[in-house]
């Protein structure tokens, strides 16, 4: 996944007895919608199809592999390209790096009015020259050739291989380096071309930082807002990735953990730090592996609300079939065309340790004699910037199905086809002998022990667990924090579809229900606000309580329907890398909105000013929202590594608790 700013870019049903989640019958349509030589045939028309293990799974070269055979599945869309569904009618729009519409696998479905080279202002989205340079120059069309690629006996098959292609060089970097707001509107559906969109995929994110929200500069927010006016007031369906930084992350070039290697049990970044994730009309996509569990690299965090397939590294083999623990193959695409640009070109410039290249991705391979990439105009990608677009897909072919649903009935759909993966998660360790993903992390001296449980968050606990797993709530719904509500079965999305079509009233075409965030706490030492309020003064003497859980209030929900829960932070002098946020419904569902120890610990002291941050939760939909939520911080240690007590400490130079200001608010939004 890539990195956007304004400022700079750096980016259960239905399933087949085999466990993959395909159909087992080659058989078509009774009555095929399509004609031509490939009416009502799923992708083994096309020669690389048996490297897209998630379309097919097992069936797929991969699948008897060392880092795959233990498991896995695919997203079961065999049986809708058999009916002849494949995104006919549908608009998808690729916010990217530009997108080489001259590729054999995209130019049968490439629709100029629906693009924009933002730099030329014309309707060739091809990557810049000074783009053309960098690693990434090639991600938007391997983006673009995962959603649909076409279905024309060359290369892979994209999910919606008849949707049209639209695309717009976003994250060219000679782009962002004159992008202003009123080019992140003409993109998000502010042009006479970009309105057009049904379907936007964003592969990019920007949840290193902690940016204000609601505020009068939120730009990202108005323009993901407008979006629901748009298809005909039905909403364009905007997919984005949920990001890359469980264990990791990299900012200005340097490299930091959060936990050591083989230690990383919650995510460093949490995908809500980017705010756009916090509106309910985005789909955060996380990403799952060839064996069926989180990709090792895939953020987690409660606003999550899908998972697509994004694979591992990738390494190993001649077509990335992977040799350890975190390898395995990754999602087979289209590259810019010919050998010496795109992912390709890096031949030339091997840096094994930043980009995978072996014989496939350079055109040495070859089976039986032929040979696989001879032109180097294919090749392969993970990351959440693979799993978006196999959702995005999907999404299409939804859309082929029933043009008429909301942004809502799409997002409802996905949830209901999802299917549960990788049950008993907090149960394995992230590394040979060390405790559980889902132990107790000791908020003094950052170390895990025995295996906790949401019972064990509560105020006064010294120790929680950083991962609740899969958590049925108080609606009957199962969600996790890793995989959102699972991993989608196309076939049962799209017969829900036509179950829409067929019955309207199931459908939801009214926008959620925003409340005004109220305020729930006011703490402080030393610095009293200009007209004081009772529970002010609650830590005056004794400072902010790190090392504990502490009940910051209940907050009385009212009526209605929960859609997500937000809490919203200001502060002075309050160490936010080290201050976690959990949520308690009436129903007694908890969800960690914040974990208790990310990066923000590890990069600059600036956040401890932090103001109108927030995180949400997706945990408690569809319950209701009445009765009373009791919202808790869950503060480490600030001096204890890895947080740096350089750039936030609990103590003043003297040795004292320093003197701070804490602000929180609260608020659910309603269905």
């Amino acid at each position: 996944m890539r990195r956007l700013a304004l400022l700079p870019i750096s980016l259960l049903i239905l399933a087949g007895c085999d466990g993959s989640g395909s159909s087992s019958s080659p058989q078509a349509a009774a009555t095929c919608p399509e004609t031509g030589p490939h009416a009502c045939k799923a992708g083994e028309t096309e020669p690389l199809y048996t490297f897209q293990w998630a379309l097919n799974h097992v069936a797929s070269f991969f699948s008897g592999t060392p880092d795959v055979s233990d498991g896995g599945l695919d997203l079961n869309v065999e049986p809708v390209h058999r009916q002849g569904i494949k995104g006919q009618g549908v608009n998808v729009l690729v916010l990217d790096s530009g997108v080489d519409f001259r590729n054999e696998d995209l130019a049968p479905n490439a629709d100029p009015s629906l693009s924009r080279n933002l730099l030329t202002q014309t309707s060739d989205p091809f990557p810049s020259e000074t783009e053309l340079k960098a690693p990434e120059s090639a991600h938007g069309t391997a983006v673009s050739g995962t959603i649909l690629a076409a279905q024309n006996g060359q290369g892979v098959m994209g999910i919606a291989p008849r949707a049209s292609l639209g695309a717009a060089n976003l994250l060219d970097a000679a782009v962002v380096a004159i992008a202003d707001a009123a080019t992140l509107f003409e993109a998000y559906g502010g042009g006479d071309w970009s309105s057009k969109a049904h379907v936007i995929n964003a592969s990019y994110g920007k949840g290193i930082y902690a940016e204000p929200y609601e505020q009068g500069t939120a730009i990202d927010t108005a323009a993901i807002r407008s979006l629901k006016g748009l298809r005909a007031q039905k909403g364009i369906v905007f997919v984005k990735s949920a990001g890359n930084y469980f264990g990791s992350f990299n900012l200005g070039g340097l490299g930091f953990r959060c936990m050591p290697v083989g230690q990383a049990r919650s995510p460093c970044v949490n995908p809500a730090n980017d705010i756009e994730m916090l509106e309910p009309n985005v789909i955060a996509v996380a990403a799952l592996n060839a064996r069926g569990q989180r990709s090792s690299y895939s953020s987690a965090g409660p606003v999550v609300w899908i998972t697509g397939m994004g694979g591992e590294s990738g390494r190993g083999g001649v077509y990335g079939e992977g040799n350890g623990p975190v390898d395995g193959p990754t999602i087979f695409t289209t590259d810019i065309s010919g050998c010496s640009l795109g992912f390709s070109q890096y031949e030339a410039n091997l840096d094994p340790a930043r980009y995978i290249v072996t014989d496939f991705m350079v055109g040495k391979s070859s089976r039986n004699g032929v040979p696989d990439n001879p032109n180097c105009d294919y090749t392969y990608m993970n990351g959440t910037s693979s799993a978006a677009p196999t959702i995005s897909g999907v999404v299409a072919l939804v859309l082929s199905a029933n043009p008429d649903l909301s942004w809502r009935d799409v997002r409802d759909i996905l949830r209901l086809s999802a299917r549960k993966v990788d049950i008993g998660y907090p149960d394995r360790s992230p590394a040979l002998g060390e405790p559980a993903y889902g132990a107790l992390f000791d908020l003094t001296d950052h170390s895990f022990a025995a295996p906790g449980a949401a019972a064990d968050i509560v105020a006064g606990a010294s120790a929680v667990p950083l991962n609740l797993g899969w958590q049925t709530n108080g609606a009957g719904l199962e969600y996790s924090d890793w995989y959102g509500f699972g991993v989608p079965d196309t076939q049962r999305a799209v017969a829900l579809a036509q179950e829409y079509a067929r019955d309207p009233a199931l459908g939801r075409g009214h926008d959620v229900r925003f409340e005004p965030f109220k305020e729930v706490a006011f703490w402080h030492k030393d610095t009293p606000r200009a007209a004081p309020q009772p529970g002010d003064d609650r830590f005056k003497d004794v400072g902010f309580p790190y090392e504990t859980v502490t009940q910051i209030a209940t907050f009385p929900g009212g009526d209605g329907v929960a859609d997500e829960f937000q809490v919203r932070l200001s502060q002075q002098n309050v160490c936010l890398g080290s201050v976690g946020i959990a949520v308690r419904s009436p129903a007694g569902t908890v969800s960690l909105l914040k974990q208790p120890l990310d990066h923000f610990a590890l990069i600059s002291s600036s956040y401890s000013n932090a103001q109108h941050y927030t995180v949400g939760s997706y945990a408690f939909y569809g319950e209701p929202a009445a009765g009373d939520w009791q919202i808790l911080a869950v503060a480490s240690n600030p001096d204890t590594p890895p947080a740096d007590p350089a750039l936030c400490s609990a103590l003043d130079g003297g040795g004292d608790p320093r003197a701070f200001q804490f602000l929180a608010e609260a608020r659910i939004i309603k269905q």
